[in-house]
């Protein structure tokens, strides 16, 4: 009994390390460093796409394939959709079952990484590797925002099909993995990746790709674009509002370098993580251009040096380290622009190429310098442990940022002028009744990039408090936008709030004009029906008066459209106060 009780010291705890001890420590650990984060809200697009949308409050199948928010501007997305709409239809808005989830699917995803690194590394090793995954900061932002969920959605799919073909290539094991591939790209389309990886680690091991595989992916990828088809059709919309998809070609080119090294300083010195990063650059100079793009070189002539040292010296694991090489490269390319994406970078979006970068430190660890450890092990364990110290107090510090939509917005829009998140903080501002602080972030929005939101809630701010003549300029400048740069939602409260101080405070005869314009592009709208039929009535134009109250009056019935139908109805006096 006294021998058993010796045995039981803290070291044993760890050692031998089994899987399930390596697993239990990637739970606790997990829980531990997002622990603040279960109590945050909902932030961000959260709001939009879960909170206020009304198309995933009922679960309707149909619906959530079909158009939707997800299914939009180029992207299909029917999982996430369907997802969100469970969710939303058991915890409503209570965020911390959301986060609760989330960190759930993340805590699973690094427990799939340790399994699938365990096929090339021993156990310490790859609960190293994974362990960095699980806590570093970059991966904040797709851990404790909600609306991210996607991503640890496609890397569970993705990577259990990986993970079945990493052994013999069964019928049985083939059809599960493109089952795997199908679900995995019906939450995001970067999944198609995993289409790629899986083919080249084949080729790479057996020199040949099984034709059974070939034809499983042709129907795969056929079944998925019948899928979206039927839902969408072909639709297609640009990105309007986003500056980097505005920016030429050649020159949305140039900012390849200074992409590329924010995600690589990141990983190694994530000091500054920011939401929201719309930035683009100017000017081809020292710092926006030659020194990203001389790290950029210094970074990929490390590994490439490395690579020639495998190669040089026939190292069996050449195959391996090229094939993370290729998983980290390939997901690269997807974030550099050269296809325009809805922001210059996102941190989130470096949760696929981050395993192939893992990857190819494990090789390096291993067969590069595989005696360090041995001759230096405290040494190594003492960096390895501030390492994990450093970044989870990082990760810690972080998911305090995302406590609330304001705390995150005036954290994040601090480091570099952002119109967008100088905009968010002044909305948060209006919505607690904030005013006058809500002004200098909207003026430093619209000094930035003038659009349709920072435009409207200046116009709506100097509404409320009465002045009318700024009011009148800022809503007018919403309307002077391009056609397809103003949302529809925008533009018919622009509407609203010009048509009301025009026909209250300036000129009855303009506001008709605008008031005709406006139910004729919104014809459905209650509330510009009203203040047309106000309008019409204010000149004497009985019936157009009575015509529009009447149809104000089937669109929004209340109180007020009947009492206005009756008072023109019956010729009584209106009246006109704001």
């Amino acid at each position: 009994m006294q021998e058993k009780e010796q045995q039981l010291t803290f070291k044993n705890l760890f050692l031998p390390l089994t899987n399930l001890k390596a697993i239990v420590i990637i739970f606790i650990t997990g829980f531990i460093v997002f622990l603040n984060s279960l109590f945050n809200g909902f932030v961000w697009d959260d709001l939009t796409y879960i909170i206020n949308n009304p198309e995933i409050k009922n679960f309707n199948l149909l619906t959530l394939i079909g158009p939707n928010m997800f299914n939009s501007s180029g992207y299909f997305r029917p999982i996430p959709a369907i997802y969100f709409s469970i969710l939303y239809n058991l915890f409503g808005n209570s965020a911390f079952y959301y986060h609760f989830l989330q960190l759930s699917l993340h805590i699973l995803a690094t427990t799939l990484l340790f399994i699938i690194f365990k096929k090339f590394f021993n156990k310490p090793l790859s609960l190293i590797l994974s362990l960095i995954f699980l806590v570093h900061p970059i991966n904040v932002e797709s851990v404790v925002y909600i609306g991210a969920s996607q991503s640890q959605l496609y890397f569970l799919f993705g990577g259990l099909a990986f993970y079945l073909a990493l052994e013999k290539l069964t019928t049985k094991r083939i059809l599960l993995m493109h089952l795997f591939l199908l679900l995995a790209i019906l939450v995001k389309e970067i999944s198609i990746l995993y289409f790629f990886v899986i083919y080249l680690f084949i080729f790479l091991k057996n020199k040949k790709i099984p034709k059974l595989i070939l034809f499983s992916s042709f129907v795969t990828l056929s079944i998925y674009t019948v899928i979206r088809f039927f839902s969408l059709g072909t639709i297609l919309e640009k990105m309007e509002r986003i500056p980097i998809s505005q920016v030429p070609f050649i020159l949305r080119l140039a900012h390849i370098p200074i992409i590329f090294f924010y995600y690589i300083k990141t990983f190694f010195f994530p000091k500054l993580l920011v939401i929201d990063q719309v930035w683009t650059i100017k000017n081809i100079d020292f710092s926006s251009f030659y020194f990203p793009l001389t790290m950029d070189l210094l970074f990929l002539g490390c590994i490439f040096g490395a690579l020639h040292y495998l190669l040089k010296k026939k190292n069996k694991e050449v195959k391996l380290f090229i094939f993370f090489l290729v998983w980290f490269l390939s997901g690269m390319v997807f974030l550099l622009q050269i296809f325009p994406l809805d922001m210059t970078v996102a941190d989130r979006w470096f949760y696929f190429p981050f395993v192939g970068l893992l990857g190819m430190f494990g090789i390096i660890a291993t067969q590069i310098f595989p005696g360090i450890y041995k001759k230096n092990k405290i040494i190594v364990l003492f960096c390895i442990i501030i390492i994990f110290v450093i970044l989870s107090i990082r990760t810690v510090i972080r998911n305090s940022d995302w406590f609330s939509p304001l705390s995150l917005y005036s954290v994040d829009s601090k480091p570099y002028p952002n119109y967008d998140l100088e905009s968010k903080v002044a909305a948060e501002l209006i919505y607690i009744n904030k005013f006058d602080q809500a002004f200098p972030h909207l003026f430093k929005s619209v000094a930035l990039y003038p659009h349709d939101t920072n435009l409207f809630n200046l116009g709506s701010v100097y509404d409320h408090l009465g002045n009318y003549k700024k009011a009148q300029y800022y809503y007018e400048r919403v309307l002077e936008l391009k056609n397809g740069t103003i949302r529809a939602k925008i533009k018919d409260s622009t509407y609203e709030g010009l048509i009301k101080i025009l026909i209250f405070h300036g000129n009855p005869q303009t506001a008709n004009k605008l008031a005709r314009e406006s139910v004729r592009e919104f014809p459905q709208d209650g509330v510009l029906r009203m203040l047309l039929s106000i309008n019409e009535y204010t000149l004497n134009h009985y019936r157009e008066a009575l015509n529009a109250a009447q149809k104000a009056k089937t669109l929004f019935p209340n109180d007020l459209t009947n009492k206005l139908y009756k008072t023109i109805l019956n010729k009584k006096p209106l009246s006109l106060s704001n």
